[in-house]
Order: structure tokens, then C-alpha cells, then sequence
């Protein structure tokens, strides 16, 4: 067979010079006339800018030439500058040297000294694989070392996320010595309306479809065979990305977390603040990306209390049924378990929507009363007065009361037989909110939280309750109206029925939420008040002129506040328990 030389060449990364593929070649060029190759019909194969790593053989265009051409015996003799151009990886490179055994028609030479003619090669290329994979591991550790060293410098790293570009900082000799992001004011504005829009209830999919309907550039708009249209799943990337509210989270991108959980890695993640750079506040930050929106964090339905209510006995939440008869709520995994596997203890029973909506209005009225609402602006005016210091002892109040939630809970655990899910669901929900609140507390102690001085003025110059009735009165969006609703009641749960018409249901209620919904501020006490309701119906009765009726009264027990996790946990609630005040009586068609 007649002999022909091919050569390989590759450089790493855009750092890197591209004459480092002319060197290559050049030096590759005068080993094949030093070993008295032929060179007049030279094969040369490149990449450019590609890691020799496992990961990247599939972007290198050259490389998979250069197998194929191997495959096709198109080539006798292969020269490369170094092994490792070949590949970095100990897998790839065992599999080019178990190559180099079984087809021997090809022979390799590298400028290193390796010559697969010769005794005794597999040890020479064996030893240059791993001190290139060596190499490979040294470079790692100093990349990462050196993207850090600009992070702390207050310098960026990465591409830009959307809403920002790239400025490139030099110095006298044209050096570059780090990177700042700065705001692109048109695409900011985006970022802005579509937190906006998801705070103000839209799914991901409403998001998506009115940017395209107005012609909104993508992100991708310079990216070559992708299309240029928004899609649900770009939103939530943009939602999730915490340097909208001025903060880059190092290894906090999506695709290196889930490279990392694929590998089972854990990840230390750093957080670097960059003020200069937020869009949004803290507060619709995390109502957008904490399920404050909706419980389902996706949004969307057609009815204002789709996704609200959650199921007392599984966890899960309850969906609407048909309009057909009566509107009501009902949890389909318990239904489903109590019907096709036979769980008895599964709660199937419905209520009715309408039913709902005078619960959660009545409970508006019952927590926003005028000597409450007036308690709780003297706290304000207290907390504008007294600072953090105010703000702090209110936090260590909370924390120490979710601490006792928690611990009541775990005995709960330890004291059961069976492991009991919906148990185990409310020990773990306990537990993260007790760690929540002591990041909370450890906040304030550092001084990192200021009173908003300015969003305390403004609720108190504002009365609430009867604003927050109107909501229910006004022809409000149901996903906006929802978004409301999340946030007044942080948490409102069916824990069952006691009878056909009586009801029972746990409301946390905030406080701070409906001042700060009325006075259009930002949340400054984020406490959450904890109450049972009984929602009791009266179906009509035609011969004695009777309508329908909804009552809605508070459950009261002397020990409620130690009881009330038990109680809720496992279902078991008490007959005997009296009401203590009838809110109102409603009457509405059945």
C-alpha cells in the first residue's frame, strides 16, 4: 500500500492562540520530512477552540474526519504534535491505543518521541496519556481558580444573562484584566414584565405566548438552527436566575447543577453580591420562585381557587370539578388511592367552591378587624421607631415557635408505629421552615435587613380591610385574584368534613401581606397567623321558604395551639369541640 501521511491538530479554548494550530502542523510537517515521510498528498485534519476532554469528541469536527478516514484506510501515517491533541480523556485515549494494536497498517508518530513501530510503545503513549490527563486536572484547578479570583475582584464571569451586556475592561497596554455585565435597558425592561407578569399570577405558558405576540427578540436571536420564539421553559430560566436580584451564585446555573446531581457531586455554591445589577427586589424575586404565586409554581386555570387549597390528608392539592352540576373541590390522588387501591383512610369528599369563597372572605373579616389592624400598625410605628432591633425580637418569636412545631412533630415520629407520609410530609415542611427563619434571625443579627422606612409610612396611612374585601367584588383576572389570594393566605388546607355540610379548614392568614396589597409596598412583617374554621351549609328547603346558607365559625379549644399539629396530622379531629363565634351567615344559591 502506498504510503500517505495525515496530521491532527487542536488547540483548547478561545485563550489560546490560533497559531497554535499553524505551529502544529508546521512542527508535525518537519517530523514527517526528518523521518522521510512523503508529503505531497498531505491529509490535515483541525479543531479549533474544543476541549480534548470526553465531552467535547462529539463537537470536534476534525477528529471524527480523522476516524473516519481511518476506518476507510485512507491514511498510513498520523502525525500529531503531542498525544494529548489526540484526546485528554483516559478512556479515549485507551481506545485510540487499542486502535493502534489492532490496525497496524496505521502508524503513529508524535513530536514528543512516540513511534508505535517501535518495542515497547503502548508504555511511552500509556505514560504521555496520564501526565496529560494530569495536565488536564492542573488546568481545571487553575481556570476555576482564576474565574473565582475575578468574582472576588468584583469582576463577571460566563455570558451575559439576559437583560445585560458584556463590557471588557483593558488596561494602558491593551491588556484585558476583567469583565463587567452592565444593564441593556431595553432587554431589562422585558426581564422586569415578566416578573411583573408572574407575580401577577400568568403561567409560564401566557408569558411566552404575549411575548411572542409582541414580537419580542429571544435570547437566542444570534444563535445560529435555533427558533427565535419564546417558550415556558425559557421563562422559568430567567425566574430562577438569582442575579435579577443582584446576586451571582457560583456553580448556581441550572446545567451545572443537574451535570453535577447526574455525576453525584456536590456543589459548594457561593454567592456574590452585584447591587449594581438587580432588577427586581428581593420580595417579587422570591414570590416568584418560592410557589407564593401559585401552589403548583406553574400558575394557570381558569378559576381563581385552582391550585389554592391543599388537601389536609395526602398533601396534595385540590382540583376543580366540571361546571355541570355544582363547582367544587376535591383531591384526585386521594380519590383515586381510595377508589382503585382500596386506602379507606384516604379523604374523597368534596366542597363546594362557592362554599370556599365565602370561607375565605369571612376569614378576611375575622383577622382584619379594626382593633387588630390598629395592634398591628402600633407595631409598625414601633418597628420604624426601634429599628431592626424590633424586627429581630419579632423573628426570634417565630423561630421559637416553629422550633416547638418542629419538636412536637419529631415526637409525633418517634412515638408512631407506622410510618405515617402525610406525617413525615409535615415534619419536613416544619423543619424547613425552622431553618428558613434561623437564616432569617441570622440575617437581622448581621445587620444585613433595614427597616423599608418608607413602606412602613405607607401602610399606615392605609385600612386594609375593607380594600381587601373589594377583591372579591371586583371583576378581577382569576389568575391575578389567585396571586392575591397566595399571598394573604400563605397556607389554606380542607382538613376534612365532620358531617354531609360541615367542613372543617386550617387558614394561615398574613397580616403584613394585606397592608402591603393595599399600599402597593413591599411585605414588611412577614408573620402568619394560624386559625381553624368551620364552614357549615344549610341546603334549601322549598316547603318552608328556607335558602341555602353558609356559616363559617372558629374552632376554639384551650389546648388548640398544642393540639392543632396532631389534630391536622393524622385526621383525628375533635367532636366535642365547640364553636366560639359565629362570623356571619351567608346566604347564597346552593
Amino acid at each position: 500500500m502506498k504510503e500517505r501521511v495525515a496530521i491532527y491538530a487542536r488547540y483548547s479554548d478561545e485563550q489560546q492562540r490560533e497559531t497554535s494550530v499553524e505551529d502544529q502542523i508546521r512542527r508535525c510537517k518537519g517530523l514527517g520530512s526528518q523521518y522521510g515521510f512523503s508529503l505531497d498528498d498531505l491529509l490535515i485534519f483541525e479543531d479549533s477552540a474544543i476541549t480534548g476532554k470526553a465531552d467535547g469528541d462529539a463537537r470536534r469536527d476534525g477528529y471524527q474526519r480523522l476516524l473516519k478516514a481511518w476506518d476507510a484506510n485512507e491514511f498510513t501515517i498520523l502525525l500529531v504534535d503531542e498525544f494529548s491533541r489526540l484526546s485528554r480523556d483516559a478512556v479515549t485515549q485507551a481506545v485510540l491505543m487499542r486502535r493502534l494494536e489492532v490496525n497496524q497498517r496505521v502508524r503513529m508518530v508524535t513530536a514528543t518521541g512516540a513511534d508505535t513501530a517501535r518495542p515497547n510503545w503502548q508504555l511511552q503513549l500509556g505514560f504521555e496519556g496520564v501526565v496529560a490527563q494530569q495536565a488536564g486536572r492542573d488546568t481545571k484547578h487553575r481556570v476555576v481558580r482564576g474565574m473565582v479570583g475575578q468574582l472576588e475582584r468584583g469582576y463577571m464571569i460566563a455570558t451575559p444573562a439576559y437583560g445585560y451586556t458584556l463590557k471588557r475592561e483593558l488596561d494602558e497596554s491593551g491588556k484585558h484584566h476583567g469583565s463587567h455585565w452592565c444593564i441593556d435597558e431595553r432587554a431589562a425592561e422585558v426581564v422586569r414584565d415578566i416578573f411583573a407578569w408572574r407575580a401577577g399570577g400568568q403561567s409560564m405558558h401566557e408569558i411566552a405566548r404575549t411575548l411572542n405576540a409582541n414580537g419580542v427578540p429571544t435570547s437566542h436571536r444570534k444563535r445560529k438552527n435555533v427558533a427565535d420564539y419564546w417558550r415556558p421553559s425559557r421563562i422559568i430560566v430567567i425566574l430562577s436566575n438569582t442575579i435579577y436580584k443582584g446576586e451571582f451564585v457560583w456553580n448556581g446555573s441550572v446545567r451545572i447543577r443537574a451535570k453535577a446531581k447526574e455525576e453525584g457531586r456536590t456543589l459548594e455554591q457561593i454567592t456574590y453580591p452585584r447591587p449594581a445589577l438587580r432588577l427586581v427586589s428581593d420580595e417579587v424575586w422570591s414570590r416568584c420562585n418560592t410557589k407564593s404565586v401559585s401552589r403548583s409554581g406553574y400558575g394557570g386555570g381558569k378559576h381563581a381557587l385552582a391550585g389554592l387549597v391543599s388537601c389536609g390528608c395526602c398533601g396534595g392539592t385540590l382540583v376543580l370539578s366540571s361546571v355541570s352540576r355544582c363547582r367544587s373541590l376535591y383531591c384526585a390522588s386521594c380519590t383515586v388511592a381510595k377508589s382503585a387501591a382500596g386506602l379507606s383512610g384516604r379523604m374523597s369528599r368534596t366542597i363546594a367552591a362557592k362554599g370556599v369563597e365565602v370561607l375565605l372572605r369571612e376569614a378576611v373579616g375575622y383577622f382584619l378587624t379594626e382593633d387588630f389592624v390598629a395592634t398591628f400598625k402600633a407595631s409598625l410605628r414601633a418597628r420604624l421607631t426601634g429599628g431592626a432591633a424590633i424586627e429581630l425580637d419579632l423573628a426570634r418569636v417565630e423561630l421559637a415557635r416553629l422550633e416547638r412545631m418542629q419538636e412536637r412533630l419529631s415526637r409525633m415520629l418517634g412515638a408512631s408505629e407506622d410510618d405515617d407520609p402525610m406525617l413525615m410530609t409535615r415534619y419536613a415542611e416544619a423543619r424547613a421552615k425552622a431553618h428558613t427563619q434561623k437564616l432569617h434571625v441570622a440575617e437581622l443579627c448581621a445587620g444585613v435587613r433595614a427597616v423599608d422606612k418608607a413602606a412602613i409610612e405607607a401602610q399606615l396611612q392605609i385600612e386594609p380591610a375593607e380594600l381587601i374585601k373589594e377583591l372579591f367584588e371586583a371583576d378581577i383576572a382569576p389568575s391575578c385574584l389567585r396571586a392575591i389570594l397566595v399571598r394573604l393566605f400563605p397556607e389554606i388546607v380542607f382538613a376534612g368534613k365532620l358531617t354531609r355540610y360541615t367542613s372543617i379548614f386550617r387558614v394561615r392568614f398574613a397580616p403584613g401581606a394585606a397592608l402591603a396589597i393595599a399600599a402597593a409596598t413591599s411585605v414588611v412583617d412577614e408573620l402568619a397567623m394560624e386559625v381553624h374554621f368551620m364552614l357549615r351549609y344549610s341546603p334549601p328547603n322549598a316547603r318552608w321558604g328556607v335558602e341555602s346558607q353558609w356559616r363559617v365559625e372558629v374552632l376554639t379549644d384551650e389546648n388548640e395551639h398544642d393540639m392543632v399539629d396532631e389534630v391536622d396530622a393524622r385526621l383525628h379531629w375533635q367532636r366535642n369541640v365547640q364553636p366560639m363565634a359565629r362570623l356571619s351567615t351567608n346566604r347564597i344559591e346552593g
